[in-house]
């Protein structure tokens, strides 16, 4: 049975993502990368428990779990003309399988409770800037990336804290970077145009 008020809920959060927006990469930047690495973690996790490592890190879990589970496209078709285009095929691929995943209920919970939720890292990322690119070892945010690392690398990782005031911590050093780093450039424009000036009047330059 499929469980459409997840499906529901999971759609309506991923309309709201903030895609396309430079601004969000900009400001989520630290957060994203926090967040991606937590993603694969728990993807090497469930991809062990459910026997398919081989699969990882972008085994289909829902599928694996359930091979009879079905997700209707209408989902994803829902969300593509919210987003106002296609997204990466990557993208998709993990998206769909978003909703086959939460299609299923609390069956996955019930089978291994002590398991934390896969796809809740990687919804985050996409509520926090958008898509993000496949690489060859890693994937693109676009703004910096994060490996893959070994199975057994992930397998090892203490779990990462995603909780909001954590998140809100990283997201702030990215707000007072982005700020020194835009005054900065600020300050230089504002050099350049004052040489400029002092050159277009004939004036003498006081600043060497």
């Amino acid at each position: 049975m499929t469980d459409r008020a997840a499906c529901e809920r999971l759609l309506a959060r991923l309309k709201a993502a903030r895609w396309d927006d430079d601004e969000a990469e900009k400001l989520h930047e630290t957060s994203r990368r926090h967040l991606a690495s937590e993603f694969f973690r728990r993807k090497a996790v469930w991809a062990n428990s459910l026997g398919v490592t081989e699969r990882w890190p972008f085994a289909n879990l829902a599928l694996l779990f359930d091979p009879s589970v079905e997700t209707d496209p209408v989902w994803l078709e829902e969300l593509e003309t919210a987003v106002g285009h296609k997204l990466q095929l990557v993208v998709r691929d993990v998206v769909t399988d978003m909703f086959r995943w939460v299609s299923l209920g609390d069956r996955p919970r019930e089978r291994f409770p002590e398991l934390d939720d896969p796809y809740e890292p990687m919804v985050e990322v996409f509520e926090r800037g958008g898509e993000f690119w496949q690489g060859q070892s890693g994937i693109e945010l676009p703004i910096a990336g994060v490996t893959y690392g070994s199975l057994e690398f992930r397998l090892a990782q203490e779990p990462i804290p995603i909780d909001a005031e954590i998140l809100a911590t990283l997201d702030d050093k990215d707000r007072v970077q982005l700020e020194k780093s835009r005054a900065r450039a600020a300050a230089e424009r504002a050099g350049h145009a004052d040489k400029q000036a002092q050159l277009e009047s004939g004036s003498p330059d006081t600043t060497t």
